[in-house]
C-alpha cells in the first residue's frame, strides 16, 4: 500500500512494512511520475481547503492524468453528500438532483464531474459521498463539545430545546474507511457509480441524542428535562435566524451501498465515544481554539 502525501507525517510509524509513504505535490504533475503502477487501485482523498475551484480542479485533473498514464485499474474519489445543496428533495439518494449553493458544494460537484468524465477515457471510476464524518480525531463535533464544556448553560439548553430531534447526518469514520476499502476492492467495475455512505437511520443521529452522548462521555450533567418545540415553531425560529438551510425532514440514504453488500461497522454512539476520547487525550482547549481561529 502506498500513501501519497505532500509531506510525510512525523507522528506516525512511517517504517511499518504495510505502508510505503511517498512525498509528492499533486499540483506539480512531474512529481507524480513513476509513483503509480499498472493495475494499482487509487483512492483519492485530496482536497485543498479554503481554496478556489480552479486549483482543486487542476489537482483532480493531475491525478486523473497520472492514473490514465500509469494504467491504474481503478480511481475511487471521496466527495461529500452535501453536493446536493439546496435541492428540495427530502430523501436524498444518488439520483437526487444537485443544486449546490456554497462555493464548497460547487467545487466538490465540479470535482465529481471531472472524475466521471475520466470514465470516457477508459478509467474505471467511482465516487463515495459521505455525510458529516465523526470519530477519533474528528472536527465535526468539536464546536458543540467545546460549547457544552465551556459555554453558557442556559444558551446550550435553549438551543437543544429548539433543535430537538434535528437530524445531524453523522457517519462514523470507520464506516467511511470500510466503504472506501469495500468499493476499491469490489470484484465488478464501478462504472462511474456514485455511492452515499450515511447513518441517518441510526436512532442516535439527531441533535438531542448526540448532545446527551457527548455530555455523558465528557462527564457533564444536565438535570433539567428538555422542552419540546412544535415543528411549526421550529421552522419559524429557523426563518427568524435566517437558517432556511435546515431541513428537519432530510434523510441521506445508503441503500445503494448496502445493496452492493457493504456492512457498517460502527454506530453513531460508537463514533461519538471515539471522538470524545480523542479530545480528552489531546489538549481540548488548545485544539478547539485552533479550530475556531482558523474558521
Amino acid at each position: 500500500m502506498k500513501a501519497i502525501v505532500r509531506s510525510i507525517p512525523t507522528n506516525l510509524d512511517v517504517d511499518q512494512k504495510t505502508v510505503t509513504w511517498v512525498e509528492a505535490d499533486l499540483m506539480n504533475p512531474s512529481s507524480l511520475i513513476g509513483i503509480l503502477s499498472e493495475g494499482d487501485i487509487v483512492i483519492n482523498l485530496a482536497y485543498i481547503p479554503d481554496s478556489d475551484k480552479l486549483k482543486n480542479v487542476t489537482l483532480i485533473n493531475n491525478i486523473i492524468e497520472v492514473c490514465i498514464r500509469s494504467k491504474v485499474s481503478r480511481l475511487l474519489h471521496c466527495s461529500t453528500a452535501v453536493v446536493v445543496g439546496n435541492t428540495k428533495t427530502d430523501r436524498i439518494n444518488e439520483l437526487s438532483p444537485c443544486k449546490p449553493s456554497t462555493l464548497y458544494e460547487q467545487t466538490k460537484l465540479a470535482l465529481e464531474v471531472c472524475v466521471l468524465s475520466a470514465s470516457l477515457r477508459g478509467l474505471d471510476v467511482g465516487i463515495l459521498r459521505p455525510t458529516a464524518i465523526v470519530g477519533y480525531g474528528g472536527k465535526n463535533l468539536l464546536k458543540l463539545a467545546y460549547s457544552l464544556k465551556y459555554g453558557n448553560q442556559f444558551s446550550n439548553y435553549f438551543k437543544t430545546c429548539v433543535l430537538g430531534k434535528m437530524p445531524m447526518h453523522l457517519v462514523p469514520i470507520r464506516n467511511v474507511v470500510e466503504a472506501l476499502l469495500f468499493l476499491s476492492l469490489l470484484d465488478k467495475q464501478l462504472d462511474g457509480n456514485i455511492f452515499i455512505v450515511s447513518a441517518d437511520e441510526d436512532i442516535d443521529n439527531n441533535f438531542q441524542k448526540v448532545e446527551e452522548i457527548l455530555l455523558d462521555e465528557l462527564g457533564l450533567n444536565r438535570v433539567i428535562p428538555y422542552l419540546r418545540f412544535p415543528r411549526a415553531l421550529q421552522s419559524l425560529f429557523f426563518k427568524v435566524i435566517n437558517r432556511n438551510d435546515i431541513n428537519m425532514n432530510r434523510i441521506y440514504e445508503s441503500k445503494k451501498l448496502n445493496d452492493y453488500g457493504f456492512k457498517p461497522v460502527d454506530s453513531v454512539n460508537d463514533a461519538i465515544s471515539q471522538f470524545s476520547h480523542s479530545i480528552k487525550v489531546e489538549n481540548f482547549s488548545a485544539l478547539a481554539s485552533n479550530k475556531f481561529n482558523n474558521q
